[in-house]
């Protein structure tokens, strides 16, 4: 976030873990700040261009990044991780380095000897990293994006990049002209020792880089400016010890460089102050904080800045009282109970500091302090977004094959199809649901009515197709299997960019036993699958075929259920005749059956009630209705998830009670469903216990845009 009210700061990683804070006054250029722990960087930027400062994470090791937007009523909004296009990160910067972004993200990876970026301007749609051309050198680990200066200097922010596997000298230091395309290599120079920890600073109006370099001669800082079009060195700090780290802050009078070595008691204050023009570091002075010291970072605003401190292992942190002349002060501790801090960045009105567990590798949690007085109390705080691998970025991409593949698009030309999935013989049947108008939810007087089915309320319900029957063993275990999956389309006819989009999608992990429970595969419904798991699968079927699918919501599942009726159930009242048509507790054998056996619905739909009872996409509300029944008419009615449980199904099982087994009838999910899984933590894709839960798809007639489908196949929390 932003350090100062009067001054802003920008910085980049290292290889050894230093952390960076740049301070600036009010007059100068914004500039965001990096901090860097030994695996991830943290800094703050308006990414979105609201005015606001968003929060970003980067971890190193994958090279995969979080994104947190505030809010305008305060907090943040994390979104799923996405991917920088390296692993094995060492450099990071922020700034106008894209057109068409705020502010943009790049990254670097000698390994990989690469550079990417990437825009955020978008919370729902993230954007793919664009490679930066990098051949005048080998090895890119540290990048800064900064004005250069010198002719041509254009809108868009120049590259300083740092390399270390050149020959005959190991490490060089390059200046790249950024004009969006071609990236002019300006100049080139040979560095002492290896550089990390670049950082743009704005003093005086002037961008200056500090710069990190470790040599045969041990540490040294160094404040450049790079005006001219090459390294002119304005001050500098040497003889520091191996893996030292430095804060910039403003306390008291100005501007201040703080050195430290994690793991030692005190730090070293200069006064950064700028001299006819050139920078210039004051004497040192040296304080003890009293125990190990593993981080600082600078907090508050000119006149009443802070220090913050974690100590040790990150068990405990104090926030200071620090002018910059006089010995720091504690004026609050903290404690991290049974995690560890790891790195805190400072807010308008406070901080916010992040915790890991012990012997983890990133961070998991956040807890936002604000401004009390002299003190700060805690605020809101939650659980970071997790690194698992997703697919969002192929959402826009799965868009672009759908419409460019769309052949029907009025309701007139509606009609029931078969699908073969490419690469495969397997065939599913969809069915045309006109749009239309119903009443939502059972009258008072339906036998075995239950609360949450009332009260009715009316419905407008766009047109859509839905598959005749539930999802079986078939087709899912091609998403279940990929590797078999891809055996077979070797063999058959398929279609490569499918293929490609769908290979991306992230596949369930190999079940832990087999998921039939010894009911049976060949036309049998899969079950005990995750809300999780069918959505992916949805997303997956869409890249394959190249038709948007989804689950259906709960109003429409009821109106497809119903199919004009507006009895209990679509054949009547009498539910003698649930037999004819539903697989249940009385008929079942005490399993599921082959799908499409009973008789269908009005509109040709089998199984609605009973075999497997189906997911939905509501969130499970009992209270719900009641919100819908405020409204003349509800229209697309969806009660997205904003936690884990429940999550609505519908339609009753081969193990429910005929009750169950009605239009209105409705039941929610339960932690419960996974009470024998073995796993810690239980799986994303599986329920243990839950062998009688299935799902099956409907097709939109219209097609939403890339950041609808997202919500659809990612609700966000899936992971409890």
């Amino acid at each position: 976030m932003d350090c100062d009210s009067m001054m802003k700061s920008y910085a980049v990683f290292a290889v050894v873990g230093l952390s960076l804070m740049a301070v600036v006054q009010a007059q100068d250029a914004a500039a965001p700040f990096i901090y860097e722990t030994p695996r991830e960087f943290y800094s703050s930027a308006d990414l979105d261009g609201d005015g606001r400062a968003d929060l970003v994470i980067v971890d190193k090791e994958s090279g995969k990044y979080r994104l947190g937007y505030h809010q305008a009523a305060g907090g943040f909004h994390w979104v799923d991780c996405r991917p920088s296009g390296m692993k094995g990160l060492t450099g990071f910067s922020l700034g106008k380095v894209l057109a068409d972004a705020p502010e943009a993200l790049v990254f670097t990876s000698p390994d990989a000897n690469e550079i990417t970026a990437v825009g955020a301007a978008s919370a729902t749609a993230p954007t793919r990293p664009v490679i930066v051309p990098f051949t005048a050198a080998l090895g890119p680990n540290v990048i800064c994006a900064l004005k250069i200066g010198g002719a041509g200097p254009g809108a868009l922010a120049d590259f300083f990049v740092g390399s270390i596997y050149n020959s005959p000298d190991a490490n060089l230091a390059t200046w790249l002209r950024n004009d969006g395309a071609d990236y002019e290599k300006i100049s080139e120079t040979p560095l002492p020792g290896v550089a990390s920890r670049a950082n743009r600073v704005v003093i005086g109006g002037r961008e200056l880089l500090f710069l990190m370099l470790a040599g045969d001669q041990g540490e040294s800082l160094r404040l450049d400016r790079l005006a001219e079009g090459k390294l002119v060195t304005e001050a500098s700090v040497s003889g520091l010890a191996g893996g030292s780290e430095y804060v910039v802050g403003h306390f008291g009078a100005g501007p201040q460089l703080l050195t430290y070595t994690p793991g030692q008691n005190s730090f070293t204050a200069r006064a950064l102050r700028e001299r006819d023009g050139q920078a210039q570091l004051a004497e040192p002075a040296a304080y003890d904080l009293g125990q190990p010291v593993l981080r600082l970072t600078a907090l508050g605003s000119a006149g009443a800045a802070r220090l913050l401190a974690i100590f040790g292992e990150g068990k405990t942190a104090g926030v200071f009282n620090f002018d910059g002349g006089r010995a720091p002060v504690l004026a609050q501790t903290l404690a991290a109970t049974n995690d560890l801090f790891t790195c805190a960045l400072s807010q308008p009105d406070g901080f916010i500091i992040f915790t890991q567990p012990p012997g983890g590798k990133f961070a998991t949690k956040y807890q936002i302090y604000n401004s009390s007085g002299s003190g700060w109390t805690p605020g809101a705080f939650g659980g970071l977004p997790s690194l698992a691998d997703n697919d969002n970025l192929t959402i826009p991409d799965i868009h672009t094959r759908i419409v460019a593949g769309l052949t029907v698009t009025n309701e007139a030309d509606m009609r029931a199809y078969t699908n073969q999935i490419p690469g495969t013989r397997v065939q599913f049947v969809m069915l045309p649901i006109p749009g239309g108008e119903f009443v939502m939810g059972s009258p008072a007087n339906e036998a075995d009515r239950q609360p949450d089915e009332g009260p009715r309320h009316k419905v407008k319900i766009s047109p859509f197709w839905m598959a005749r029957c539930e999802i079986t063993w078939n087709e899912y275990e091609l998403f279940m299997y990929p590797e078999e999956e891809r055996r077979m389309r070797a063999t058959l006819p398929t279609d490569a960019g499918g293929d490609k989009l769908a290979d991306a999608v992230t596949h369930p992990s190999q079940p832990y036993v087999e998921m039939s429970f010894g009911m049976g595969k060949d036309g049998y419904p899969a079950i005990a699958m995750t809300q999780h798991a069918a959505n992916k699968y949805c997303q997956w079927l869409s890249a394959k075929t190249g038709q948007f699918y989804r689950l259906p919501t709960e109003a429409e599942w009821e109106y497809a259920c119903r199919a004009g009726t507006t009895t209990a159930h679509f054949f009547g009242e009498d539910a003698g005749q649930l037999g004819d048509y539903a697989w249940y507790e009385e008929n079942s054998d005490f399993k599921y059956q082959k799908v499409g056996r009973k008789k269908p619905n009005p509109w040709g739909l089998h199984d609605m009630y009973g075999n497997v009872v189906e997911w939905v996409l509501d969130q499970y509300d009992p209270e719900y209705y009641q919100q819908c029944a405020e409204q003349s008419l509800m229209i697309d009615p969806w009660n997205k998830a904003t936690k884990p449980y429940p999550h609505a199904v519908r339609g009753g099982s081969w193990d429910d009670e005929a009750k169950m087994c009605r239009s209105a009838a409705r039941r929610g999910s339960d932690r419960s469903w996974k009470m024998q899984d073995p796993q810690l933590p239980k799986s994303v894709w599986y329920f243990s216990d839950a062998q009688f839960v299935g799902f099956r798809i409907v097709r939109p007639l219209t097609v939403p845009p890339p950041e609808q489908m997202q919500k659809y196949w990612s609700s966000g929390v899936e992971r409890d």
